[in-house]
């Protein structure tokens, strides 16, 4: 009925809580490789690819071959960590099958490496619920470009106008806002005064109704 929109959800803090598991594993990773991660730290740059963190973290006097090895290390070091602890948040699978039933198209666009999303979407069983999966393979630019959400707009045919972002992080929200999309934060790993460049707060996706959604992308049912 209403495929010629599009809801585009990021991973991390969207459909599972997985920031804890991500955090331990950067304090492994940053104690290897002789740094202190900071909590504070932590949740300045969660939701940015993991290259882009690894250098804020160790400055510009470190080679970028070694940048990468330390970011894709870390992210061994998380899906050897999460692989049994993962469980969908709050109302994400009820409002994933009522817009599937109302034929909105869906993708997840996520800053993390296509082997977690992968992971995450198959442990939760949505692999078949999602048209597009965009993933750090596929971005040049890591949010707060839009770029994953226009690729993920692209790929399903979607005016971005038409498309709507679920979001956890401020840089999600701002790339959201950048892509021309309307965007719903969820207060899951960053207060609501961060998320305040939202056009919808809530807690959960339990928060959210298909009604909701209409409004936001200005649906008027006939």
């Amino acid at each position: 009925m209403f495929d010629q929109y599009s809801v585009i959800f990021d991973m991390d803090g969207v459909l599972a809580d997985t920031s804890p598991i991500h955090f331990d594993s950067w304090v492994k990773i940053a104690n290897e490789m002789g740094y202190r991660f900071r909590k504070e730290f932590f949740e300045k740059t969660f939701g940015q690819q993991s290259p882009t963190i690894v250098r804020k973290l160790v400055g510009r006097g470190i080679d970028q071959e070694l940048v990468e090895k330390w970011a894709a290390l870390k992210e061994q070091y998380y899906r050897e960590m999460v692989k049994d602890k993962l469980k969908p948040l709050p109302g994400v699978k009820r409002i994933i099958q009522e817009l599937k039933s109302y034929g909105f198209k869906l993708a997840v666009g996520s800053s993390g490496p296509r082997e977690n999303v992968e992971l995450l979407i198959n442990t939760l069983q949505l692999k078949e619920d999602f048209d597009v999966l965009i993933t750090a393979a596929e971005v040049k630019n890591g949010k707060p470009s839009p770029d994953v959400f226009l690729i993920s707009a692209k790929k399903l045919k979607t005016e971005p106008k038409n498309c709507l972002v679920i979001e956890d992080a401020p840089v999600g929200i701002e790339a959201a806002n950048r892509a021309g999309m309307k965007s719903i934060a969820l207060t899951t790993t960053h207060r609501k005064n961060e998320l305040l460049n939202a056009d919808l707060i809530v807690k959960n996706l339990s928060k959210v109704s298909l009604q909701d959604i209409m409004l936001l992308l200005n649906i008027v049912q006939k």
